[in-house]
C-alpha cells in the first residue's frame, strides 16, 4: 500500500486518538481478570492459602486458610471479603491505572498480616499470577489498533 503524506498523517492521527481508549478498554479487561483471581484467592476451596501451616512464635503455629469470615459469627458484617473485591480503571492525563481492592476494614491486616496472623496477600498474589495475561491483554489491544490503521 502506498500512502500520500496526508494519508499517512491521518493514520498517525487516528493512532494517536485511538491509543488511550484502546488502553483504557484493555485495562478494564485486565483489571477484571485480576479481580477474578483475587476473589478465588479469598474463597474457601480455591484459595492458595488453604491448609497451609504458618510458623509463629505461638505453640503449634497458625493454620492458614482463605481470608474468610464465618457466616455463623453474629459480628460479621456482610458481604464476605471475596464479595467486596472490585476493580476499576482510573485515567489521569496520559496514564491509565487498573485498581483492584476492597473497602473491608479487615482487608489490610489479612493481606499484610499482623503479629498474630501471617500475611495472605490475596490481591498482590493475583496481580503477580495474572501478570503475563495482563501484558498480553494490553499488547493485543495496541496491536489491534495498529493493524486497523495498516489496512
Amino acid at each position: 500500500m502506498i500512502l500520500t503524506a496526508e494519508e499517512l498523517l491521518q493514520k498517525l492521527d487516528n493512532l494517536k486518538a485511538g491509543t488511550m481508549p484502546a488502553i483504557e478498554q484493555a485495562m478494564r479487561l485486565a483489571a477484571l481478570n485480576v479481580e477474578g483471581q483475587a476473589k478465588k484467592n479469598a474463597n474457601p476451596g480455591t484459595s492458595p492459602y488453604e491448609g497451609m501451616v504458618f510458623p509463629t512464635k505461638w505453640k503449634g503455629g497458625y493454620q492458614g486458610g482463605a481470608p474468610y469470615s464465618d457466616d455463623a459469627n453474629p459480628n460479621r458484617i456482610p458481604p464476605h471479603l471475596r464479595d467486596s473485591i472490585i476493580s476499576e480503571v482510573v485515567v489521569e492525563g496520559n496514564s491509565v491505572h487498573g485498581v483492584v481492592g476492597t473497602q473491608k476494614p479487615y482487608a489490610l491486616p489479612v493481606h499484610e498480616g499482623t503479629s498474630r496472623m501471617p500475611a495472605r496477600p490475596f490481591i498482590l498474589d493475583a496481580i503477580t499470577e495474572k501478570d503475563t495475561e495482563t501484558r498480553t491483554i494490553l499488547s493485543d489491544a495496541l496491536a489491534a489498533l495498529i493493524r486497523s490503521q495498516c489496512e
